[in-house]
């Protein structure tokens, strides 16, 4: 059957009640001490929280996907199994596979979960389709040992198993993973309480609030007037540095702090780091190049194909294979995501190593290509070992005249 028309089919299996482990629909709302309602929508508006989910986002989607096919002494890219479209090229009628990383990696980083149900081919058994479904409209519980996913469509809810669906968990528990959202609510209410402060204060024209003092007590009407006229001469950004003529004895006194005295600046610092530090990318990466060097840079990057993207990696390739491959297939097929274009000065230091083990006898040129999913060539099973290498012990015997 055609995922969308199942979507959408009246024909659909009513969710049942069970009684064993159940997480139900995502809760959106995580509180912060702040007093600011932090949420996986509103979260985004802070800028360090948006560059690190379409950092992480987009060096993930931009990473070639390839279906390795491996035998005795060979391993080469399938590029003809309908797996591989299906994964590196169109995962369903409505987008690319760019497109849908596009999709799940968000879900992971600010949902702690990303799913995408498996539309199967009823002759050949075989994945025809992938559809992403938003977290929120998920629930999960386990019977038996088997975890079942309910969806929650328009009207009604569908219940699959966890061989129909494919499911990239964060970091959580052993059904769920948890969203960085809700370990960072308070880190992230204290960057949007400064985010909020700053366009509050800018949009009253960067003015220092305080309160008007009158030398006579004022009606209810009087004061009411009073506060509408002062507002409109004096409040917002289009009446800011204009001159105020106070009358009838009144006084100004400020009340608020400046924002030099609470530090406005350095706390958008701090929480740019710390967004940083929540999501495990380096702050140069998002704009944060206060501390950066030539030198550490280039380090950093390496540290964050290694610590922030390889993890990343690792879940989605092991979740494909574990559920798009036949048991039969898992044993000489993999998916295997390309991170040589984000490892460039790792694979010069890989590739010294190489050399260094095949010219002393370590490894031989078809252990080597093996390792970088190439195919072996005809005589590349030899060992090499350079010719001016001699043993000590034969070295102190020539010197002996044995």
């Amino acid at each position: 059957m055609d995922l969308l028309k199942w979507f959408r089919t009246s024909k659909v299996e009513e969710a049942e009640k069970r009684t064993d482990v159940m997480h139900g629909f995502e809760d959106l709302v995580a509180p912060a001490k702040s007093g600011v309602q932090i949420t996986k929508d509103n979260a985004m508006n802070i800028s360090g929280v948006y560059a690190a989910v379409k950092l992480l986002s987009d060096s993930i989607s931009s990473l070639p996907i390839h279906l390795i096919k491996e035998s005795k002494d060979k391993k080469e890219k399938d590029y003809t199994n309908p797996l591989y479209k299906i994964v590196a090229k169109e995962p369903n009628k409505l987008m690319t596979s760019y497109t849908w990383r596009q999709i799940f990696m968000p879900h992971i980083l600010l949902y702690g979960n990303a799913y995408a149900v498996i539309d199967w081919d009823k002759k050949t058994m075989r994945p025809k389709q992938l559809m992403p479904v938003h977290p929120s409209k998920v629930e999960i519980e386990i019977k038996k040992g088997i975890a079942y996913y309910t969806i929650q469509l328009e009207e009604k809810k569908i219940t699959v198993d966890q061989s129909n669906i494919v499911h990239f968990r964060g970091l959580g528990d052993e059904i769920k993973g948890k969203s960085v959202i809700e370990y960072a609510k308070d880190n992230l209410g204290l960057g949007k309480a400064a985010e909020d402060f700053g366009s509050k204060f800018f949009s009253n024209g960067a003015a220092i609030g305080g309160v008007y003092e009158h030398p006579s007590q004022l009606s209810d009407k009087a004061y009411n007037n009073l506060q509408k006229s002062l507002e409109r001469r004096a409040g917002g950004l289009s009446n800011s540095h204009k001159i105020l003529i106070l009358e009838e004895g009144m006084k100004f006194t400020t009340t608020s702090i400046p924002p030099n005295a609470a530090q406005f600046l350095e706390t958008r610092k701090f929480s740019i780091n710390d967004i940083a530090r929540w999501f495990g990318v380096p702050p140069h990466m998002i704009a944060d190049l206060e501390r950066a060097t030539f030198s550490n840079i280039e380090q950093q990057n390496l540290n964050f194909s290694q610590f922030s993207i390889l993890p990343y990696v690792i879940l989605i390739e092991q979740e494909l294979n574990r559920k798009l491959l036949r048991e039969d297939e898992k044993e000489t097929m993999y998916f295997k995501l390309n991170m040589d274009g984000l490892l460039r000065g790792d694979m010069q230091s890989r590739y010294t190593a190489y050399q260094i083990g095949i010219q002393n006898g370590i490894v031989n040129p078809n252990e080597v290509r093996r390792k970088e999913d190439l195919d072996a060539y005809e005589g590349g099973n030899d060992y090499f070992m350079a010719a001016n290498i001699t043993k000590i012990k034969d070295l102190n015997n020539k010197q002996n005249g044995e």
